[in-house]
């Protein structure tokens, strides 16, 4: 052991708090809470620690420095633990991946005029975010029925606006306020919100009652249309919620259950969130454990850092989980008190529905964790250039999945287009799409660009599959630019997006990001070369036919 490294453990305190073991850069590799700081940071070095043989192999040999904070209480190194993990996102610690393919439907109240809309990435702009949405059929009734019962506005429309003089076709078919040429009053428009707020809430049988209400008083006032059309939007929504309505009898049922399921360096968590008696929401996390440590203390720092990040009104009144805390849910349980300001019940039920609730969630979080070392042990089957790639492009994680687009036409007729699918750096041929352009004529080839895109991400969004880690298409700048604001519609914009140009080679970004031009024999160049050429073959295989057919 190194002697700095003894010297430091010396002058631990017998006291709580928090410490922080860092390496010769002094970057912080792992982040701990204990009751007795000396006590806990000497184990990881005799050998006592859990996982002993595991954090001597991984990580003693980089810990070239300890510091630590003292608390007053095991409770406050708990909290400080959570928020010192999310800050600084040690290697060793658990690491948690997103799930970027499920989306939020974001209301944006920060608006004049709010709408919903489909995001894939929680931001903080005022907006309200619901999700992440798992159930595809749900989200997707959702985002029907809302427009039909509250006619909120769904285009990107800045106000004050002054161009518009006639309303557009959501007005007439009845699933829009327009706003845009002043059709409502803005009080009248915000009610609609606040109701659409209360359905996304799980409040639907407190928007029933206030209807019934008001469908009794337009009766009682012979104001028989208005009332027909009360009742019939209590029935839309009570048949919208009837299956999940039977989720829970107790509509005072404030409960979030949580379970786990754990193999060696992997484990997935599974929340399922039960508001005023409904299935409100379900959550899912995969974790990398690299310390192998065991369940209770996978969830205990997971769901800290979890709770301290959910607003405080979301906040549950119960939470129901399949295996004890051990020692630590004490402190878990104090620092839930904290944050909701009102005592949180941590059990493990026995009896009754909620263990029906954990088998439900058990089972989800089991069929994460094979899907999750499916993609473990495929991993090394991974086309290297893959990551040579993410290095150019700068990418948050691996291009595993790319998309390419090309537009073919012969002097503006017959305009086609063709969509290839890469998997591991290795063309998916059963994935491939043709396209007829039905929208852009002429040799629009930006046109063309958005139309296709945005067939190909709708399809991908109703039927919940999988998004393309990376979207290419065969072009320059206007290209790109073309296919972006397709991505700004849907809010996809997250999606990373670039565009290869033949002659040059030169890779364009969206915006004023400058394009770059790489060595002919760079492995990402030449992965991203075979990419395009493949789909401007398939493009222009597909456009030969069609002519040849007549079509």
């Amino acid at each position: 052991m190194l002697q700095s490294i003894e010297n430091r453990l010396q002058s631990l305190p017998a006291k709580p708090g928090v410490y922080l073991m860092k390496n010769a850069e002094c970057e912080i590799i792992y982040i701990g809470k204990a009751k007795s700081l000396n006590k806990r940071v000497r184990n990881y070095f005799d050998g006592r620690e859990k996982n002993a043989h595991r954090i001597a192999m991984f990580m003693l040999p980089h810990i070239a420095d300890i510091e630590w904070i003292i608390t007053e209480s095991e409770a406050e190194a708990l909290i400080l633990e959570a928020n010192l993990i999310n800050k600084h996102l040690p290697h060793y610690n658990i690491r948690q991946k997103d799930n970027k393919h499920y989306p939020y439907l974001v209301l944006t109240i920060a608006e004049k005029f709010p709408r919903l809309k489909i995001s894939r990435k929680v931001q903080d702009d005022k907006n309200l975010y619901f999700g992440p949405l798992v159930n595809s059929r749900h989200t997707w009734l959702l985002l029907e029925l809302i427009p039909k019962l509250f006619k909120l506005r769904d285009c990107n429309t800045t106000f004050p606006y002054t161009k518009r003089k006639r309303p557009c076709l959501n007005f007439h078919i009845g699933r829009c306020h327009a706003p845009c040429v002043k059709k409502i009053d803005e009080e009248i428009y915000q009610k609609s919100v606040q109701e659409t707020r209360m359905l996304l809430e799980g409040r639907s049988s407190d928007i029933v009652a206030q209807w019934e209400k008001e469908m009794q008083l337009a009766a009682d006032e012979m104001r028989f249309e208005e009332a027909s059309k009360l009742r019939d939007q209590i029935q839309a929504v009570q048949s919208a919620f009837a299956e999940q309505s039977t989720d829970a009898a107790n509509v005072d049922l404030s409960l979030d259950v949580i379970a786990i399921c754990k193999a060696k360096e992997l484990a997935t968590v599974v929340i399922i969130e039960y508001r005023n008696g409904i299935l409100y929401n379900r959550r899912y996390f995969n974790l990398e454990n690299e310390l192998g440590m065991q369940a209770p203390e996978i969830l205990t720092e997971f769901l800290s850092r979890w709770y301290l990040s959910v607003k405080k009104e979301e906040m549950p009144r119960e939470i129901a989980l399949e295996i004890s805390l051990d020692e630590e849910q004490e402190v878990f349980e104090e620092l839930l008190a904290r944050k909701a300001g009102y005592k949180v019940t941590v059990a493990i039920p026995q009896l009754g529905k909620k263990v029906g609730f954990l088998q439900i969630a058990k089972a989800n979080a089991e069929m994460l964790l094979v899907e999750l070392q499916t993609k473990k042990t495929k991993y090394e089957e991974i086309n290297r250039s893959i990551f040579e790639l993410q290095k150019e492009l700068k990418l948050s994680s691996p291009p595993f999945c790319i998309e390419c687009f090309d537009i073919s036409h012969l002097s503006g007729t017959n305009p086609v287009a063709s969509m290839v699918r890469f998997v591991n750096g290795s063309p998916s041929k059963k994935a491939y799409r043709k396209y007829i352009v039905k929208r852009a004529m002429g040799g629009d080839d930006y046109g063309g660009m958005r139309e296709v895109i945005m067939r190909r991400l709708t399809r991908l969004q109703k039927e919940s599959e999988e998004l393309p880690d990376l979207l290419v298409v065969d072009g320059g700048k206007g290209q790109v630019e073309a296919a972006f604001a397709t991505l700004r519609e849907l809010g996809l914009s997250d999606i990373p997006l670039i565009g290869l140009a033949k002659r040059q080679e030169k890779i364009y970004f969206p915006g004023s990001k400058p394009s770059v031009m790489l060595k002919k024999s760079n492995p990402a160049l030449q992965l991203l070369q075979r990419v395009r050429d493949e789909a401007h073959r398939f493009a222009v295989k597909f456009q030969r036919d069609n002519r040849k057919s007549g079509v």
